[in-house]
């Protein structure tokens, strides 16, 4: 009696999830969707997909490291910076519209293998750091001045 008491509390969690008594995420259902699905899944069609996210993660990655590198020279007068830096941004003038800026360095490649999601992540990373130095060194500056006057 003890051994069939404990089976049944055991499995309890799988019956209630056959039965249907807890949700489902979002997630589960797609994946039991395509998991049951009786067609024929195209896999060339699911690769090149893949193929095509990977080539996206290397042209932003190219494109980041453009501007890192650019960044870094000492020679670039403040307001070339500036524009540098809000053109990476797609701020541009009033009036103009080119579509929403990327807010996301990961969208449309987030199913791309992890170490490249990382790479994106930290390279984009230094990016964000650049600027938020050069922003405190900006308030600095401004700072001692005030002081001064």
């Amino acid at each position: 009696i003890l051994s069939t008491v404990t089976g049944v509390h055991k499995y309890k969690w799988l019956k209630q999830n056959v039965q249907g008594l807890y949700p489902q995420s979002a997630l589960v259902n797609t994946i039991v969707e395509f998991a049951l699905k009786e067609e024929p899944v195209d896999v060339e069609k699911m690769r090149k997909c893949l193929l095509k996210q990977l080539e996206r993660a290397e042209v932003r990655l190219e494109g980041i490291d453009t501007i890192l590198k650019l960044a870094a020279k000492n020679f670039l007068l403040p307001s070339v910076q500036y524009a540098m830096f809000c053109g990476w941004q797609r701020l541009i003038p009033e009036g103009a519209n080119i579509g929403e800026p990327l807010t996301d360095c990961l969208k449309d490649v987030d199913l791309i293998p992890p170490f490249n999601r990382m790479l994106l992540e930290v390279t984009f990373g230094k990016l964000y750091a650049w600027a938020i130095q050069n922003v405190r060194n900006i308030l600095l500056d401004a700072n001692a001045k005030f002081k001064e006057l």
